[in-house]
């Protein structure tokens, strides 16, 4: 009974850091690639050197 309770809490705590991880992801990808500088200019001056090292116009 007891592994079965610790295997559930493994497996919530795994669910819960692939979600952190797939938000953190989704979130970088917004702000690198998905043109967000209207909505956080700081990304634009952060990223921009990085965006035409990989290919990304930006002007």
């Amino acid at each position: 009974m007891d592994q079965s309770i610790r295997k559930e809490e493994s497996l919530v705590d795994t669910l819960y850091l692939t979600l952190l991880v797939m938000t953190v992801a989704f979130a970088m990808g917004v702000i690198v690639y998905g043109g967000m500088d209207s909505v956080m200019p700081w990304a634009h001056d952060t990223f921009h050197e990085f965006r035409h090292a990989i290919g990304i116009p930006c002007h």
